[in-house]
């Protein structure tokens, strides 16, 4: 299973965002080593259940300084999330029904390397781009 790292083709120019896309990638890079490793549920469970409390928190952080910064895209851009927040809560039902199969493994990297990686390139720049626009910065503390 192809494993997604790090570049600044992914970067968004936002430190606070990167940071935190670099924590996400790595999770479901960890999740799906997991689950195609067929790691014990106990660990999988785990590692999925800091993926969806993290995907909360990082988009929450988006959400919140796009509302401060008037962003006009938000609600498109709100949308996305809540279907990657879906389809991460599809994949953890999936998980505790028929355990770690290949299936789940290959929905786990069509999610991360289809949808995570397309999101931040096409979407999540397009906010980089806005807020360097407005002179507003993010560092790393949020």
């Amino acid at each position: 299973m192809p494993k997604v790292e790090w570049s600044e083709r992914l970067s968004v120019g936002v430190d606070l965002i990167d940071e935190q896309h670099k924590v996400l990638i790595k999770r479901l890079d960890d999740f799906a080593e997991a689950v195609h490793n067929h790691h014990g549920p106990r660990e999988i469970t785990r590692t999925l259940g800091f993926l969806m409390d993290y995907t909360d928190i990082h988009f929450s952080t988006e959400e919140r300084h796009m509302t401060a910064g008037a962003y006009p895209a938000l609600d498109a851009h709100r949308t996305k999330h809540e279907e990657f927040k879906g389809a991460l809560a599809r994949l953890g039902e999936d998980f505790e029904e028929e355990g770690a199969t290949q299936g789940l493994a290959e929905s786990i990297n069509t999610l991360l390397i289809n949808w995570l990686v397309a999101h931040i390139q096409n979407v999540d720049v397009q906010f980089g781009v806005f807020l360097k626009e407005q002179g507003i910065t993010l560092d790393a503390e949020g």
